[in-house]
Order: structure tokens, then sequence, then C-alpha cells
């Protein structure tokens, strides 16, 4: 259960939905280059965003959403040859990372959740038990497109309406379920060598919407608040290739069942780039 009162006033007494969708609208104002780049400039030294890793359009940045959006240039996040190996799907850090038992994983030091709430699904959340999970969490400064962690195929996307609170790691280590009563986008299948996997999108204040590369779902967009569930999709994924991006930044939940592999249990705060090893797939060509 959430506990609101963990949260300050201000925040709770926000119209979050309302501020984020104008936030998102705000960031795709079209700015001239003159006075864009001198802000994205403060921006990046206040946020610590490496700007000269990024690729931006011809002509430069047309808006902040673009910036905030931005790709990198090629090669930046070489993705390792050993197929067996998970990678981050996100430049962060890690909120929590381990077991997940008796349906439950850990949101933050002393701060657990239920998997099935998370994920909006209790038959899917079965198959996860005894597996493990990473909760990675992408600051205002980080690179805000996100990546598969393994190669596979997605059998389901389910978009999860919910509050947009703030999800960097005050707000995890004090609101339970945080993640679970955010607004979501969960994709799920099984990787290459069987065993299910998912990737959790999970919004926050002033994420004006969740976008994947592969599916036309787009969140926070004012329609009728309704879960929505694509199944019996077939859509092959490949570890590295870019699964969506957050117009603003957030957090990202993987999830890995016993029989497809084990991620690594990381460090809460351990910095992570795509493409950095956080575990492995049981592959059936080592095995």
């Amino acid at each position: 259960m959430t506990e609101e009162r963990d949260l300050p006033a201000a925040i709770r007494a926000l119209p979050r939905r309302q501020v984020s969708r104008a936030v998102g609208a705000l960031v795709r104002i079209p700015v001239p280059p003159w006075l864009l780049t001198p802000i994205l400039r403060v921006y990046a030294r206040a946020y610590d965003a490496n700007l000269g890793e990024a690729a931006p359009p011809a002509g430069g940045y047309r808006s902040f959403l673009e910036f905030f959006t931005r790709r990198l240039q090629a090669g930046t996040r070489p993705i390792p040859e050993d197929e067996s190996i998970v990678v981050s799907p996100a430049d962060g850090r890690v909120h929590a990372a381990g077991p997940v038992t008796a349906g439950r994983l850990l949101q933050a030091k002393g701060v657990d959740y239920a998997l099935d709430e998370l994920l909006g699904a209790p038959e899917e959340a079965r198959a996860f038990e005894g597996g493990t999970q990473l909760t990675v969490y992408l600051s205002p400064g980080d690179y805000h497109r996100f990546h598969w962690p393994v190669s596979g195929r997605i059998h389901t996307v389910r978009h999860l309406p919910g509050e947009l609170w703030p999800v960097h790691v005050a707000a995890a280590a004090t609101k339970r379920g945080l993640f679970a009563v955010n607004e979501r986008v969960v994709a799920s299948g099984e990787t290459t060598d069987g065993g299910a996997f998912a990737v959790v999108a999970v919004g926050a204040l002033n994420v004006g919407s969740i976008r994947l590369a592969m599916h036309p779902v787009r969140t926070n967009r004012g329609a009728p608040a309704q879960v929505r569930t694509w199944s019996d999709l077939d859509l092959e994924v490949e570890r590295g290739e870019e699964m969506g991006w957050f117009e603003m930044g957030s957090t990202l939940v993987v999830l890995l069942s016993p029989d497809a592999g084990t991620l690594d249990p990381l460090a809460p705060g351990s910095s992570l780039q795509v493409g950095d090893a956080v575990g492995r797939i049981r592959n059936s060509a080592l095995s």
C-alpha cells in the first residue's frame, strides 16, 4: 500500500498528471538555436549531462525535448560480444537489485512491494518467483533512451495508467508501492534461450510520455484511465537494440525468471551505462 504522507505536502497537493502533461507540451515548443544552445549548456552543467557523446540532428536541437530524448554517437555504448551477458537497459543508477521472493521485490532498503501489482497480471508474476530483478533510475542528466537487456520475443505489451509520483531515491525509500502505483508500460516475453523476461518502464512526475520503438503505446495522453493490453504479439527484439524513450526521466525495472538467467545483486547507487554487464542468461548453447 502506498503511503502518501511520506512525501512532501506540496507534492501531494499537485495535480501531478496535469502538471506532467503541461511540462510535456512546454518542452516540445520550438526554440531558436541561439537561445536554446546556452540554455542546454547551463542544464548540462547543472545535471552533469555529457554533451560530447550526443549525436544532435542536423542544424542542432530545435526543442528541449529533442535534447532530452537525444541519441548518442554510434559506438558510444558498445554491447559485449558474449551473448550470454545481460546488459544494462539504460544509463542511470541502481535503485535496487536482488531476488524475487514470495511474490515481492525490493524497491529500496527496507521497502518492498508486490510483483503482481507492478505487472498488473498475477499469472505473469508467477513466472518470476525465485527469479531476480534490477531497478534503474534515470536522472535528469542521463541519456533517456532505453534498450533491450536480452534478445528474445515480446508476447505482451500492457499499459497500466496510474499516478505520477516522483521516483528519485528519496521517494523510492519512503513511498511504499511507488513503482506499482505509478503509470507504467510492461513489455514481457521470453529470451532466445527460453525463460521469461520483462521490462517495466515507469512514469513519474514531469514525464510527458513513455514511448516504445516497436509499439504505438503512448502514456499520459489525457484519455480515460483504463488498462490496455496487447497480447499474442510476436515481436523479435535484440539485446542492445533501442526499446523506447522517456519524454523526461524515470525508472526501469528488469525481471528474469529463474530458468531465463540471473541478474547480478548490484549495490544501490551503482552507476550504469547501456551495455554494461548486469547478469547472465542461461544460454542453452553453453550449458
